[in-house]
């Protein structure tokens, strides 16, 4: 059985289609009797020194199974800024630890949803680089940290901008492309 984790992260203003996006992922895997949900929520901070991860989740130890993916939805706003717990948590990843990444006799994989907010269609296709700079700079340290199965999954980073098009244009379609490829 796959384990899915879904940590969402606000804009630093605006409004937040992470949380609506989050409650879209929960609702679609939910239907799967193949995925059990672990952990949604805020992507927060882990200020615990004794926990393995840079990022706070509550363990369900309800949840049985030998894959595990966390999806990581990230909103980025129009000039390209993130919440900060972001960049909190870039800062703590270490970097290319060598840890298993099966420990507990679990793979570990991630994906990321970039979440952008230009609200025309010229803007969205000039500004991409800058709309996505910090979502693609999570990804390069998530995949250099060691922590995951090195994979270059085709489906492992979405763009899109919500603003502009429906989830069911470019999340749907991607979260089951990334849940089928694993």
């Amino acid at each position: 059985m796959l384990i899915v984790n879904i940590l969402h992260s606000p804009p630093p203003d605006g409004d937040d289609a992470s949380s609506t996006y989050a409650d879209r992922a929960v609702e679609y895997l939910t239907s799967s009797k193949e995925v059990s949900l672990g952990y949604v929520g805020h992507l927060k901070v882990n200020d615990n020194d004794d926990r393995a991860l840079p990022w706070s989740i509550e363990q369900n130890n309800n949840t049985e199974g030998d894959t595990v993916i966390t999806i990581f939805l990230i909103s980025c706003s129009a000039d390209g800024s993130v919440n900060r717990n972001v960049r909190k948590i870039m800062r703590r990843i270490p970097k290319d630890t060598n840890k298993p990444n099966n420990y507990n006799n679990k793979q570990y994989y991630y994906a990321i949803a970039a979440l952008g907010h230009a609200r025309c269609e010229n803007s969205a296709n000039q500004m991409a680089d800058t709309i996505f700079s910090t979502a693609r700079r999570f990804d390069k340290v998530m995949s250099s940290s060691g922590m995951f199965v090195d994979t270059s999954l085709k489906w492992k980073r979405l763009e899109t901008q919500v603003e502009l098009s429906g989830p069911e244009v470019d999340f749907d379609p991607w979260l089951k492309s990334l849940l089928q490829s694993i």
